[in-house]
């Protein structure tokens, strides 16, 4: 499947896959609250623009080779920056993690979806993986039914 490279910001690229539809954050290292918060909102703004009208989407989070994220953005990105996304035809988020389930990325993934979860949010699915093609092979299914 073809992606289409949408915004890069040091080691953090975002792509578009249009087969699934969905987005592919993948990081690198640390993120400050700045970036990640600056990363996220343009991401939304290029999948807005890259969508068709009333088109839904999904996300790949890939945090296999990320730093854990500050707890408070974790919780920003459940709480606030969800709800805008899925105002926009955000679905389903698919985290793609580390083997290790004692990996920092593993815990930002479980931060954002426990914080999600308390929100009440069942307006979008989440769910973990070991690889990107796992993740979207499920995204396609959800946002097919």
């Amino acid at each position: 499947m073809q992606t289409i490279r949408l915004y890069t910001l040091g080691k953090s690229t975002l792509e578009y896959d249009v087969a699934v539809p969905c987005l592919i954050f993948r990081h690198i290292g640390f993120m400050d609250s700045t970036e990640f918060r600056t990363f996220l909102n343009k991401a939304l703004e290029l999948a807005v623009e890259r969508k068709e009208e009333g088109e839904m989407f999904g996300w790949v989070t890939n945090l296999t080779e990320s730093d854990a994220f500050l707890e408070e953005d974790m919780v920003w990105a459940a709480n606030d920056f969800e709800k805008q996304a899925h105002e926009k035809g955000l679905r389903a988020v698919a985290f793609v993690l580390n083997q290790d389930a004692y990996a920092l990325s593993s815990i930002s993934g479980e931060i954002f979806v426990e914080s999600s979860e308390e929100r009440g949010s069942e307006e979008v699915k989440h769910m973990n993986f070991k690889d990107e093609e796992s993740a979207k092979a499920w995204l396609k299914e959800v946002l097919n039914n």
